[in-house]
Formats: structure tokens, C-alpha cells, sequence
């Protein structure tokens, strides 16, 4: 099958990102599909030249020559093509196109090396798969396949890898020194099989967070749980519980951790308890906020199950599609009712995200909707400069609509809503406004993206 015969439109949402500054197209394979990721996000695209055995190796001048002419016809500047350099060796990309290649006409067990080094945990993969070549045992290594064509005989099938740090993770001992230190005499430090439970008492109110310790041990410099700075500064105790990967804290030691924290009067002590986490600390926030009846759930992006029978639309985070949502704690649509104010703040115009949010249809129940901000919203609103007074609001029960609407206004000069908000136009049919935010935008400053996308209205 040609590689041509995708529908590559369709592939642009299923790829659940929110930013792409770099693409690699092995062997320019995918040149339409490159000048798609580009028309969205602006991003760079370099051409990787390998061989079958996956060794790099110099591009076919007349290949070479017609990808490039088609990318720069499709509107792509020049400046933001490159072809890698093979006495460099390779960089890490947001997106690698392998179309017509490893999977399909080459052993898949030869793209090893390469992803080995062009992947980081937030990566994504399209490729071309050939039925029965192996692909699906060897990219399960790397995270999970969301399958858009299968393959069948004589056809070959279209899939996208959502890479995953699962074998990433720093030895437990030192997580265990940081916590311990962290929670002194006054606190405690439990280490589980899969998460741990870290204490730290400071006042009345008692923040429980969730979070991946991949991320705080390797993507932070303080090396410390979601949210520590901000808690801290607000004299609030702490209760932060990592999970070893990503595990959406589905684990029968979390469920009767909470169950013991509950039955021993832990929540009971303090004036304000508050359950807080973002995407799969989102749903952790609202599920296990059952165990402190009456505590107030501040959930970013949040997932309220994994359950395929009941969100059978759910083609995100297959790796943990296994894992047991059944229990007290499993749907936190359900398990959240049991708390007094649930916050949950989203994008709606991430399809996931609105039907996750739907669900949670309690009367204890406020939405907070955040227009083309994406999945990783907190990530935008810190960004932003709003995420903690928008968070301390909602916390002390104070927000009101007003004034996170004031707040929410500052995303009209945040660069990625207003690319969203210029792609939104175009996706609807209306390219005069479209052309009107590029206006707007580079009578403000001047920006390539909004500058190209001008020149193709």
C-alpha cells in the first residue's frame, strides 16, 4: 500500500499533543504529512536518511530533491527544513513519520538504534505496518499503539506510538532520600510496591496531590511532587502520592492506603482537605477524594475512568487499559459525588476531555472551561501566570466566574491559543478570520507563523 492512500487530515487529532516544534520524516516518506504538522504548529522538519538495517546514510539526491520541492510548495520555509547530519548523529523529535519503511518494507527490529535515540517520553510515532511483520510486540516496548488502519493481507495497516517512560524511572533509593528528608520527624514517608506516600505537616489545610515520580525526579529541578512550591508557600500540609509509572494509581495498596488514612481520623484532623492533580493525577484527585467525604477536588484535564465499558471512546493510555477501574475508587464521576466542591478545569475542544468531563454530573459539580489550551492546560495556565491564583481560589472556595474569566483573558497573548485559535478558524471554514487573527497578531509582533499562514490565505 501506498503511503499516499492515508488520510492524513485524520491523523492530526488522534496524535493528542499539544505542542510540535519537531518532526523527522524517515526517508521522506510523508512529505504531505509533514506540511500538515507544519500549517499547525510551525513546526521544523528534518529528514532522516537511513538504510534498510537502520544505519544513517546519505539521501538519494533526486529523492532528496522532490521532497524538498514538495514541502516547499506546500508552503513550508526553507529555513525550517533540514536534513540530519550523519557526523552529528541524531536529535530527540515531538513527531517521527516512518511511512513505507521499518514495519512495512524493512524488519521493524532494525528501527531499534534510531528510536532508541529519537524518542523522549512525550514522542509520538506514525508509522506503516505490515501485517504480520512484528511490529506490535516490538513497539509495546516503547509505550502504546493506537491503531488508525489495520492491517490486513496485502494492506498494510497505519498506526501511532505514544512513547511512554515506563523504563525510565530512577532507582527507588534515591526518591527515598528526598522523601524522607522532605517529611522529617513530624511526617511520614511510606514506600509501596508501585507508589508511595509522602506526609509533610504544615497547617490546617491538607493538600493531597498525584504525580509520576519519572517526572518529578528527572523533569524538575527541585526534584519535588506537583504542586510542593506552591503548597508550601501557602503554609498548606501535603500528602503527595507518586506513582511508579504510569499507573493512574490502580493499585490495591492505594485504594487501602486511603482506606487507612480514613479509618484512623488522618483527613478528620484538619479544617480543609483538598485533592489535586492533573490529567492522571486529575483522576486520582476525584476518585480517591471518596476517602475524606466533604474535601474539595481541584482536577485539571482529569479522566474519570479508564473502564473500556464504560468509556468504550477512550483511545488514549492503552497501557494501562488492563489495569482493575472496579472498587469504591475505580469511576470518579461516581467516587467524587461523596466531596464537596469538585473543580474540574478542561478544554473543550479536546473531544476526550469534554466526554471525561461530562460524566462527572454531580451537583457538587463547577467546570471551568478553557478554550484552545489543550490536554496540558496546566502546563498553559502556569505559563500563563494564573494556574495558582486560579488554584488558590478554587481551594478557599472563592473563585468565582468573574474572576477567572479575568484571569483567563490573558491567554489572548499566549502563542498557543492564539495559533489554536487561527487553526480553529480554518478547520471551520472561515479563513477571513483566520486571516483577521494574523492580522492581530503581527500588528503586535512579528511572527513567522502567523506571517506564513497569511501568505497561504
Amino acid at each position: 500500500m501506498l503511503s499516499q492512500e492515508f488520510d492524513f487530515k485524520a491523523i492530526l487529532p488522534v496524535l493528542d499533543v499539544d505542542e510540535v516544534r519537531t518532526v523527522a520524516d524517515v526517508n521522506g516518506q510523508a512529505p504531505e504529512l509533514c506540511i500538515l504538522l507544519h500549517q499547525r504548529f510551525g513546526c521544523s522538519i528534518d529528514l532522516i536518511s537511513l538504510d534498510r538495517k537502520g544505519q544513517q546514510a546519505r539521501p538519494d539526491e533526486a529523492g532528496l530533491q522532490n521532497w524538498l520541492t514538495r514541502l516547499e510548495q506546500g508552503g513550508v520555509d526553507r529555513d525550517a527544513i533540514r536534513v540530519a547530519d550523519q557526523s552529528r548523529g541524531l536529535d530527540s523529535y515531538d513527531v517521527i513519520l516512518a511511512l513505507n519503511s521499518y514495519g512495512a518494507r524493512h524488519k521493524i527490529q532494525n528501527f531499534k538504534p534510531v528510536l532508541d535515540r529519537v524518542l523522549h517520553p512525550l514522542s509520538r510515532l506514525v508509522i506503516e505496518i505490515r501485517k504480520g511483520s512484528g511490529s506490535y510486540p516490538f513497539l509495546k516496548a516503547y509505550g502504546s499503539c493506537n491503531t488508525l488502519v489495520p492491517p490486513e493481507a496485502g494492506r498494510n495497516g497505519l498506526a501511532i506510538l505514544s512513547a511512554e517512560p515506563q523504563e525510565m524511572l530512577p532507582p527507588s533509593g534515591e526518591w527515598s532520600k528526598v522523601a524522607r528528608r522532605l517529611a522529617g520527624k513530624a511526617g511520614f514517608f511510606d514506600e509501596l510496591e508501585e507508589h508511595s506516600f509522602l506526609f509533610m505537616p504544615r497547617g490546617g489545610t491538607l493538600v493531597v496531590t498525584f504525580d509520576n515520580l519519572d517526572i518529578a525526579m528527572t523533569k524538575r529541578d527541585d526534584r519535588r511532587p506537583w504542586g510542593f512550591s506552591f503548597i508550601e508557600a501557602q503554609g498548606w500540609s501535603m500528602l503527595g502520592v507518586m506513582a511508579n509509572g504510569w499507573t493512574w494509581f490502580r493499585h490495591q495498596e492505594v485504594s487501602r492506603k486511603f482506606e487507612e488514612l480514613r479509618d484512623e481520623g488522618f483527613f478528620a484532623q484538619f479544617s480543609r482537605v483538598v485533592f489535586y492533580g492533573a490529567s492522571m493525577g486529575g483522576y486520582a484527585a476525584a476518585a480517591y477524594a471518596a476517602a475524606a467525604p466533604g474535601a474539595t477536588v481541584f482536577a485539571i484535564s482529569p479522566q474519570s475512568t479508564l473502564d473500556k465499558t464504560l468509556v468504550p471512546w477512550e483511545m488514549r493510555y492503552k497501557k494501562v487499559w488492563d489495569r482493575d477501574f472496579s472498587g469504591p475508587f475505580g469511576d470518579a464521576a461516581q467516587a467524587s459525588q461523596a466531596a464537596g466542591d469538585v473543580h474540574i478545569l478542561f478544554d473543550p475542544y479536546v473531544a476526550p476531555d469534554a466526554a471525561h468531563a461530562a460524566r462527572f454530573g454531580g451537583a457538587n459539580v463547577t467546570f471551568w472551561r478553557c478554550p484552545l489550551l489543550g490536554h496540558r492546560l496546566g502546563s498553559s495556565l502556569q505559563q500563563m501566570g494564573v494556574l495558582q491564583e486560579i488554584a488558590r481560589g478554587a481551594i478557599a472556595g472563592e473563585l468565582l466566574p468573574q474572576q477567572f474569566h479575568r484571569l483567563l483573558r490573558r491567554r489572548h497573548s499566549f502563542p498557543r491559543f492564539q495559533r489554536e485559535l487561527a487553526n480553529l478558524a480554518l478547520d471551520r471554514g472561515h479563513p477571513r478570520l483566520a486571516k483577521q487573527v494574523c492580522d492581530y497578531i503581527l500588528r503586535q509582533r512579528e511572527d513567522r507563523f502567523f506571517r506564513r499562514m497569511k501568505a497561504r490565505l
